[in-house]
Order: structure tokens, then sequence, then C-alpha cells
């Protein structure tokens, strides 16, 4: 019976990407005469082949994945407003990105024809859906039907009772030609001799191979998830409602769902939550059983509860040793609950090659669900950058990264009490503990609110399940812990005890990274960086959740337990993108679904929404051998290091991600922007792209450029059109303030201390310009042309910056564009201040014409400007046309009033001890040396820093730090 090749469909494509070298690949795609040896080899371990032989029984399901009627990747790469937009009409969205359903129809006789009724029928039984939306037909097949499906004679794989097969998988010829797109099969392997890529072992001595993950666990903290969620500033009441999380696990418990639910009833009040009901908590198929319930499925109910405690909570099971495929589908396609959020803690051993059939199956997936509009957290894994491959180079987990999911990695947490018990701490904490500025800045980049020597040294409490967490350090979660043992060094390589993160270089650089600036690039090239974000996972501190092994009734198993890894960091994560779809509903907008790209928009604009991690590594690359090496794993198998891998650092980083989130400062940002997208797609940007890689203005308006130039003094060129205007700047001060502190300090729980520990430290030089519409606007920098890396996502929200070496300047509107709630007027705005300066001070908040602050014909500087601010000027709820400053360190927050979409709001300071009064438009104010002095510095989203001194005084900027937020009033105001 012909068959049609399917490229790229070997065993090894299936199971063993990265693991093998072109000659292995070779003699198993020959089907040659030492094929079988190849993967008795690459499947066995160093000296002990795996058994492979011809399988005479038993079964194996396949899904065979039809291509789509149509290719949604243009619907996908629009912007997330535009997605929503079409994703509303979900049963359009399959019509058009389903299968067609003729053909459909007749791969599915063709099948039948090939293999009969029965393995059809028997993946139906064991909860296979087939269907023309989810584009797959499965079946579960004996060898026989094996081969006649798919043109291949199936081996077994003993060890892990897996298929195997030489050569690649054919389609029959009855099936149409071109129809099928992808493959999965329902079984894992992974290789345990794979070939070595770095040989090159490095020096590891005997002791912690991380940062802040050090305290033993009679000293760790043990936290109640909902003590996690508030340290990350969850930002809802826990009396609100939040929606439907989908939990892909495996099936149950050998009592049923049921068991699990009044066992989780018991841990929600231990903890001091209402119980669930049944409807509350279910299982898909209903009343799945196993033998024994996995404490995976623990952990993540248990951080659920804790972190959304009035969401559904719905788990879906995959069949015992099969993947989470099934359980991905049965959640996407389900819909009859139409759960918008999902999180899976699982992956596969095995790992597909990038080109794949199996690859491309499984990564249609996570297309499936951005189309149905459910946001996907995955775990990135628990392996640090190895991986499961044990091939001596770094490895991203392939069924653990995805273009169209968040990859969530993992961080530890040490609070003051666990940090004085950590070695590894103890030269950080003895320089935190006396407010040293150096640490004490990195710190509170981390997420630090309260100044260290503020902070209480004893341990929260109740012990076990500890009601309070506060971070002082936040670290890559990194626990391996080198040993001396007799003349050998261990440690547990391989075991789950770093957060995985890396670059997956089987999928392309995706949008919203290339947008960010990022070309993620490891020793194998480049492709999709992981993780996105992360949380804590372990450490020196732990979740406090429902023990499995009290569920299945052992015993003198106590209820709560500790738990971790990105198994709890993932459903943390999609515990907070419940809280953010509760806020959208409340102001009126859809689900997030797929937001990877607000996120990465959001770390642009609103920096403070991450907390920065700077500590940590997850290095722990290395290869197994049957030779006495000195250093062996916790099993006693001789391995070797060889130290590569990636390290938390500024910004965007392959252990972290983006970092952990401030879940108060993310969801103002998430709303602002997709109320930007979906009211005020046509507000001008500040700048557009002009098809040739340069930039041109988009408006007639004024414009700050502000230095930041941390190495030194920096030789600025602005060119503006044909004319180039030079100017100097010297060095930014060792602390001067970041758009993420200054976002930071808008915090009501901020610490004063943080912000007069950060006082007086000067920024570079900032200058101003007029621009015309269309005008090129390029900079360089001490001779380096300026790079807008992320300008298309900054410039919408009034700034770009030029980067140069470590050197930057950035673009900024000196004036706020009212972007508000579906874009209607006479709302109420939000002034959030921070004062850093010690006079006494007033902020006058008024409407302008146009984007250079013209009133009535008036522009800035002119005669009569500063009267006519008085008949603009905007009353606060109390009726106030002047802001108090707040006090040197303080913070005040205060409404406006009668705020219209599309207002042009600008700034006038008043420093009440000296007199003088300043404008947000530099050719308005004092002259120093011929040039105007600029007294504003823009902070990212609606946000600045004033200078209050005549002349410029310490060119500091923090003097008054103003926010103005057009959003979070909205509904409930749950985020003001």
């Amino acid at each position: 019976m012909p068959y049609t090749p399917l490229a790229n469909s070997t065993v090894l494509d299936a199971f063993a990407s990265g693991q093998f070298n072109d000659a292995q690949y070779q003699a198993v795609l020959a089907g040659s005469s030492n094929a079988g040896a190849v993967l008795a080899d690459l499947f066995g371990s160093p000296g002990e082949p795996a058994s492979i032989s011809v399988a005479t029984s038993g079964f194996v399901t396949v899904g065979l994945v039809l291509n789509r009627a149509n290719d949604p990747t243009a619907l996908l790469s629009s912007s997330w407003a535009t997605r929503q937009a079409q994703l509303a009409d979900q049963a359009a969205v399959w019509a058009t990105y389903g299968a067609d359903a003729a053909t459909y129809g007749a791969v599915y006789n063709a099948v039948k024809s090939v293999v009969g009724e029965g393995a059809l029928s028997l993946a139906t039984a064991m909860g296979y859906v087939s269907s023309v939306e989810d584009r797959t037909v499965w079946v579960t097949l004996t060898p026989g039907e094996f081969q006649a499906l798919l043109g291949v004679t199936q081996l077994d794989i003993r060890e892990f009772d897996a298929p195997a097969w030489t050569g690649n998988l054919g389609i029959n010829d009855l099936i149409p030609a071109g129809a099928i797109g992808g493959v999965w099969l329902e079984a894992n392997a992974l290789p345990q001799n794979p070939m070595v890529f770095n040989s090159t072992p490095v020096p590891v001595s005997a002791g912690p191979l991380g940062i802040a993950n050090g305290a033993a666990l009679s000293s760790s903290v043990i936290a109640t998830p909902t003590a996690i969620a508030d340290n990350y500033r969850f930002p809802l009441p826990a009396d609100v409602d939040t929606p439907t999380i989908a939990l892909i696990e495996s099936n149950i418990t050998g009592s049923g769902g049921e068991s699990l639910r009044l066992a989780l009833n018991q841990y929600r009040a231990a903890i001091g939550l209402p119980p669930v009901t049944e409807a509350e908590f279910q299982t898909v198929p209903a009343g799945a059983q196993a033998n024994q319930l996995n404490g995976e499925v623990t952990l993540d109910v248990s951080v659920i509860a804790g972190a959304a405690p009035n969401s559904t909570q719905i788990l879906y099971g995959m069949q015992e040793a099969g993947t989470p495929y099934l359980a991905y589908q049965r959640a996407i396609f389900d819909a009859v609950n139409d759960p918008g959020i999902l999180s899976s803690s699982y992956g596969i051993y095995g790992q597909p090659t990038a080109a794949s059939p199996f690859q491309w199956a499984f990564q249609q997936l996570f297309v499936d669900a951005a189309l149905a509009n459910v946001s996907v957290h995955v775990a990135a894994g628990d392996l640090g950058a190895a991986g499961y491959p044990t091939n001596g180079v770094p490895n991203v987990i392939s069924s653990q990264s995805a273009t169209y999911a968040l990859l969530v990695g993992g961080t530890a947490i040490a609070t003051l009490s666990t940090a004085l018990e950590d070695p590894t701490l103890a030269s950080l904490v003895s320089l935190a503990l006396v407010d040293n500025t150096e640490i004490v800045f990195s710190l509170v980049a981390a997420g630090l609110k309260t100044l260290p020597s503020h902070l209480d040294a004893s341990a929260p409490g109740p012990a076990g399940a500890a009601s309070s967490l506060t971070t002082l350090v936040e670290a890559v979660w990194q626990t391996l812990v080198v040993q001396q043992a007799g003349n050998q060094l261990e440690a547990p390589f391989g075991s789950n005890e770093t957060g995985s993160g890396g670059v997956a270089t089987y999928l392309p650089v995706p949008a919203y990274q290339s947008r960010f600036g990022l070309n993620p690039t490891g020793p194998s090239g480049s492709g999709r960086g992981a993780p996105d974000v992360s949380a804590l996972s372990a450490g020196d501190s732990y979740y406090g959740v429902l023990n499995d092994a009290y569920v299945d009734g052992q015993s003198g198993a106590s209820l709560l337990t500790l738990s971790g890894g990105t198994s709890a960091s993932a459903p943390l994560w999609a515990a907070l993108t419940a809280q953010f779809n509760t806020i959208f509903a409340d102001q009126g907008l859809p689900r997030l679904g797929f937001y990877n790209d607000l996120l990465y928009n959001a770390a642009v604009v609103a920096p403070g929404s991450f907390n920065d991690i700077l500590l940590g590594n997850n290095v722990n690359s290395y290869f197994t051998t049957d030779h006495d090496t000195g250093f062996t794993n916790m099993s006693g198998q001789p391995i070797v290091p060889t130290g590569m891998g990636y390290a938390a650092g500024p910004g965007y980083d392959l252990a972290t991600g983006l970092g952990t989130p401030n879940g108060l400062l993310l969801g103002r940002a998430l709303t602002a922007i997709a109320h930007a997208q979906v009211s005020f797609s046509s507000s001008p940007a500040l700048l557009d792209d002009d098809g040739n890689g340069g930039w041109q203005s988009g408006a007639d308006q004024s414009l700050l450029f502000q230095v930041t130039s941390p190495g030194g003094d920096a030789s600025i060129d602005v060119s503006i059109g044909a004319i180039g205007t030079p100017f100097f700047s010297g060095a930014s001060g060792s602390f001067a303030w970041t758009s993420r502190l200054a976002q930071q300090s808008l915090q009501a729980d901020f610490d004063p201390g943080l912000v007069t520990l950060f006082d007086k430290q000067a920024q570079g030089a900032v200058s101003y310009s007029g621009v015309a519409l269309g005008q090129a606007v390029a900079l360089t920098v001490d001779g380096a042309s300026g790079q807008a890396l992320q300008a298309s996502y900054s410039n919408p929200y009034g700034f770009a910056d030029f980067f140069a070496g470590g050197d930057s300047v950035r673009v900024a509107r000196p004036i706020a564009i009212a972007e508000t709630v579906g874009g209607a007027n006479d709302q109420l705005a939000v002034v959030r201040l921070r004062q850093g300066g010690q006079d006494s001070l007033s902020l006058t908040l008024y409407k302008v014409d146009d984007l250079a602050g013209s009133i009535d014909g008036l522009a800035p500087g002119t005669a009569g400007y500063n009267a006519a601010i008085a008949g603009r000027a905007y009353q606060t709820t109390a009726g106030d046309t002047a802001i108090a400053g707040p006090g040197y360190g303080q913070y005040a927050q205060v409404m406006l009033q009668n705020v219209d979409a599309g207002d042009m709001i600008a700034m006038k300071l008043t420093d009440q001890t000296t007199g003088a009064f300043f404008f947000a438009f530099a050719n308005a104010n004092e002259t120093v040396n011929g040039q105007a002095v600029g007294h504003l510095w823009n902070y990212g989203l609606n946000t600045w820093g004033w200078e209050d001194t005549f002349g410029g005084g310490d060119r500091d900027y923090n003097d008054l730090v103003v926010q103005l937020d057009f959003t979070s009033a909205s509904g409930h105001g749950w985020l003001v």
C-alpha cells in the first residue's frame, strides 16, 4: 500500500531534539543495519543499552492533525485590540481557522477505511475528541494498524513503553494529499545517553550554586498562597468574584474528584477561606480516577485557592501514561465551561525537533488557545538551563515553551528573617541593614518597598502557613548545593531545583520580544526567549499547600505541607490574570486572552509593573558518563558539569524574563494600554516609522530630550529634519531616579525613607525643541547612532528611548493625553504625587489646545500665557485648582474632575518656599547661559518628575513626581 512520506518524522524527530548527531540521525532515517543499535544506545543509560524490539501487542494513540482552512498568523500578529474585535465571534473564528469541513470528513472516512471503526471508537472511549474545530482525528492503534496507517513497523522502547520506528512516518495514500499538517503520539521517551555537545568541564566547589536560596529548611518561611499574592500586590479585595481557571492535570484521585474537594475545603478553612461547592470545583472528565493523587494537583489547586479564592477551578485530566495534549484540547474546546484562563505545569519528556510534524502539532495547541481567547500559563520548568537532555549545553523544554503561551519562571524570596540565616546573603544583609545606597537601590529595583533598617527581623507566623510575606531579596530560584561526599563531590544535578530558562531555537523570536528590542541568543542560536515572567518557586520561602499524602489517607500525614517550583509560579500568575480579567470586565474591556504583547508593552512604558530580578543564575548544564569524574549526582551517576546557563540582570533576562509582578502597578498599566488600543488608535504617535529604519515626528509638538549616561559625560546630537543641534551632558548620578523607581514611589506604602535615601542624585542633561509633523528625528551619542529599539511599544504613550552603547536619550512629550475608559468624557482622573524635595510645592494641571502647549493661540513663554492658565485649570474633587505637595518623602493622591477624552493636559509647578514657578515647556522657563532650563523629566506612562529650583538646582528631577491615571477610577475603582 503506497504512503506519502512525512518529512522530519523519525522517532528521533519525535523524542530527541538536540540529543543526536548527524550520523545517528542518518542511520535511523535510512533504517540501516545499525539503526537499532543507535536507538538502543541513545535511549539507554551510559553502558546499558535500551531494549528495542518489534511490537507485537499493546496500543498507541495517535492524532492526525489537519491543516487549517485559513492561516491565522495575520490575526494573531495584530494588536491586542484588533484581535479582540475578531475573536468576539467564536463561531466565525472556528469556521475560518478550523479545518475545512469537507476535507476533515474525507480524512476521517479514509482513516476509518484503513484501520477500521474500532481504532476510532477506542480512542473516543478513552476520552479523545475528534472534531473539525480541533482538526484532529484520534485513533488508538495496534502494531498492525500502526503500520497500516503510518507505513512503518512499530518498535517498542521497553524502558519507556513507547513506540519507535526507523525511517520517516508515511501517510496512507487513501488519505487526501496535503491534508495532514502534524502528528501527535500519546507517548513519552527521553534519551538517557544523548550525544554530548559540550564536554568541557568547569571547576565546581562545594557550596550553594545560587544566592538567596541557602537558608536551612527549619529557617525558611512557609507562606500561604494568599500571603504570597499579597506580597506581589495582587490588586483585588478577597471578596471579589474572579473567573474560572482551568488546570491541566493528571487524572485526579482514587476516590475521584470529590475526596479532593473535601480535603481542599479543609485546607481552605485552615487558611481562612470559605468552602467551595461541587460546581466551583470540577474535574473533566467528571469523576476521573487514578490509583494515587499526584502532589502536583494539590499544589495547583492550593495556589489558585489562596491567590484567586473565588475562582471556579476545573481540572482537565490527561490519560495515565499519556501527555498533556488531550487535557489541553479538553480545556481549549470546552464550550460549556469556556475557561478563559489555563495553567499547566506538565511537560513532555520527549523533545520534538523544530521542523517535525510533532512540533507543529503541539505548537498548534497554543494557536488554538489564542483563537479561543484563552490565556495559557505554562511552567517554564524546574531543571534550570539544562532542561531534560543531559547533553552538556543549555536546552529549553519544547513542551514547556510556545509562542502563544505565557512562560513562567521561578524565583526565590528571602525575608529579613531568612536572609539573616542564609550564608549566601551575609555580606549583602550587613550592608542592607545600614541602608547602603548601592545595595538598597538594587533591592528596590527588585521590589523592596521598605527601607531595610525599618523591616521586622522576626519570622512571619504562623509557622507552616505564614499569613504574611515581605521580600527583602528576590533572586533566581537555584537551590543546587554541591556537597563533599568522601572523595567525591555530589550534587542533585538533573533534579527539580532550578528555574528553567533559555532560548527555544526551534521557535522564531516572537514579535512581542523583537519589539522589545530582544534577539534572544544562546550557544545553539537565536529564538524565542524563555521565560516571559517569573514568581516565587522555592528557596528561602515556600508555599504552604494541601498535602497530597493527607488526601490519600496516609497515616500521620499533616493537612498542610510545603511545596513550590515553577509548578507554583505558573498557577500564581494564572490567578493574577483572573484578577486582571475581573478588572477588565469592570471597565468594559474583553478578557485578556493571549496577552504577552501587552505584558512586554507594560514593561516598556511602566517598568514599575515588574520587579527586576538582578541576582542569581540557572546554570546547571552537565552530561552523564560511565567514567569516574570525581563528581556524581545524588544517585551516584558520574557527571561532568559544563557551567553553561544564564544569569539574572537588568531588564529582561533568560533566567527570570521580565521579572516578577507588582500586580497593582501592572493592572494599572494593562488597563491604560488596553483602553488606548481600543478607543484611541487614531491618537497621534510620538514618532512614526519612516519605512527605512528611521523615525519621523507623528505631530506638530514640543519635545524633551533627556540623557541618561551612567558611564560618564556624553556628547549628544539631535537631528530634526536637516538641522542638527549638539549639546553636552554630564554623567548621571550613580543612583539617579529611573522610570521604575519613580513609578514604584507612587505606591501609598512605599517607604518615605527610600525616597530621601536617593534624593539629590543628578540626572543627565535635558534639552527641548519644537518638531513639526513628518520631520525626521535622529540622535547620536558620542558619535554612535541611537537605536529606538522599543519605540513601537512606547511612542503611542508619548516617549521613545534611543539607545547607544550604555547611554540613552529619551524623547518625550511634556504633556499627557487623556485616554479615558471607552473614550468617555467628563471622567475622574487620578493624580498621584511623591515629593522628593524639601520646599513647599504646589501643582496646577491645565488643559492646552495642542501638543506644543498653546492656549487660545498663546504659546508657552509668551505674554499672557501664565494668566491664561487660570481659566484652563482642572479642579480636584475638593474644588482646588492648586494641588499641594505632600511634604518631603511623602505621598498623596487626589482626583481631577471633568476630564474629557483626548484632553491635552500640561502642568505648572510652584515653589511656595521661594515663590518661583516653572512650566513643563522649557521655553517658558528661565534661561541660564542662553539656554532655557528644563524643569521636567519623563518617567514613562503619564509620569514625570520636577526639579523645583531656579536654574536647575541639583537636577535630580524627583522634587515632585507626578502621575496621571485616566482609567483606574473607572468601575469599582479597585486600582485606585
